[in-house]
């Protein structure tokens, strides 16, 4: 890992689609597995806190090379890891036996944690959810630390687990956006031009800066659900377009024509603007807070989210994922 940036290293569950693209050929399809930069590696290992003598249990093996680190540090007695894709998993026993390094690995699902060599320290996800499995905090010893992306804005989540199978705790305020569990896994949402240019455009006052910005956006996504986002000046015209999609059908396509006016286009099962509206009128109205003074708690199933103490609940997010808009 020579570079601090992301890696794709499986497309569509396959990994010799990657083997073909470093030989120069072809490749479509949707990416299934990567390599997280090294500097949202490190500032989660951190984050994640470790000490002498902790076990740690990560999900999502991926090419090893995060599963390498906790081994340093901790050795590989009090290292496990876990990915559903088998062939992942072999190719980062390879990798990491060459390193004299031998955790603990299994190709099982990763929701289900690994029950037979609980209970653990510290959990550690590389994989996005939608809501955290109560396997994951069974599993957990009392004061354990299971650090989380959720697929929604790329919010990470450092929770505490206390003695009645609560976990509770912040954001951190880095972003960090990773693939999702197989399960959740959505086709590429593709841009819709035709509709769009059937579409009468409708005046905003929202800038696409600031519905996409780092600040906001995480806002957003926890009102309208995880969206996919691009950005481009079409061949035919001078107005970069901004496109939101979402994998249920719903788009929005965002324009400035002009300095100071600004239009949008939306269409497909959900207004996706009209929420992203309201939210960003909520987020204002709340004194537009930074990501970090959230924070969330996972208390029998249910998610919540609140702002600045756990008793200001701002939104539950325990169904985000199947909620209809």
């Amino acid at each position: 890992m020579y570079r601090n940036t992301a890696h794709v290293t499986q497309i569509d569950n396959n990994p010799d689609g990657v083997l073909a693209a470093r030989r120069g050929e072809t490749v479509t399809g949707q990416p299934t597995s990567s390599s997280s930069a090294p500097s949202l590696m490190a500032l989660m290992l951190e984050a994640l806190d470790v000490h002498d003598g902790h076990r740690v249990l990560e999900i999502g093996t991926g090419s090893g090379y995060n599963v390498a680190l906790l081994c340093h540090r901790l050795g590989s007695e009090n290292v496990t890891s876990v990915d559903v894709d088998p062939v992942l998993v072999d190719c980062a026993r390879d990798r990491l036996a060459k390193l004299d390094y031998a955790p603990r690995l299994a190709a099982v699902d990763g929701r289900d944690g690994c029950p037979e060599q609980a209970p653990f320290d510290r959990i550690i996800a590389t994989v996005g959810v939608h809501r955290v499995p109560a396997t994951w905090i069974e599993q957990s010893r009392p004061g354990a630390v299971i650090l989380v992306p959720l697929m929604v804005g790329g919010l990470l989540a450092r929770l505490n687990v206390d003695d009645q199978g609560r976990a509770e705790g912040r954001f951190l305020p880095d972003a960090g956006m990773f693939m999702p569990t197989r399960d959740q896994q959505q086709p590429t949402a593709t841009i819709p031009h035709r509709d769009a240019a059937a579409t009468e455009p409708e005046p905003t006052t929202i800038a696409a800066e600031v519905a996409t910005s780092r600040e906001f956006e995480f806002f957003a996504a926890l009102h309208t659900g995880p969206y996919s986002r691009t950005g481009f000046t079409p061949a035919d015209g001078p107005t970069p377009e901004t496109w939101l999609t979402r994998a249920d059908g719903s788009w929005i396509c965002h324009t400035t024509p002009d300095p100071g006016r600004q239009i949008v286009r939306q269409g497909g099962p959900a207004r996706l603007w009209e929420t992203i509206e309201h939210a960003h009128e909520r987020w204002q109205v709340l004194g537009s807070p930074a990501r970090q003074r959230f924070g969330l708690t996972v208390d029998s199933g249910k998610h919540r989210m609140w702002l600045d103490e756990p008793s200001n609940v701002i939104i539950d997010v325990s169904g985000l994922a199947e909620r209809p808009r």
